[in-house]
């Protein structure tokens, strides 16, 4: 996700380059209703990775929102035993 936005490119009057200025999108809040047990795991989830519920909550819905990543297939090849030691 990409936090900055360039505004309309401006010419600075102390060195006369061409420089765009950023600007910040602020995050937005939401509130939501969860059950009880679900409630308890997150915080519990949070707790364990010794950070806050609002950041478990927000790191977990990005996480779902990015495209998934692809299967690689696995080779379908039978493990034998090697014939030979090694020394």
């Amino acid at each position: 996700m990409n936090s900055k936005i360039y505004s309309e490119p401006r010419v600075d009057s102390v060195s006369s380059t061409l420089r765009l200025k950023p600007v910040f999108r602020s995050p937005k809040r939401v509130t939501i209703t969860l059950p009880n047990a679900t409630f308890e795991e997150l915080q519990s989830r949070a707790d364990g990775e010794g950070r806050s519920l609002s950041n478990l909550a927000a790191f977990l819905l990005e996480s779902s929102l990015q495209p998934p990543v692809p299967e690689t297939p696995t080779a379908s090849v039978q493990q034998r035993p090697l014939d030979r030691k090694f020394h």
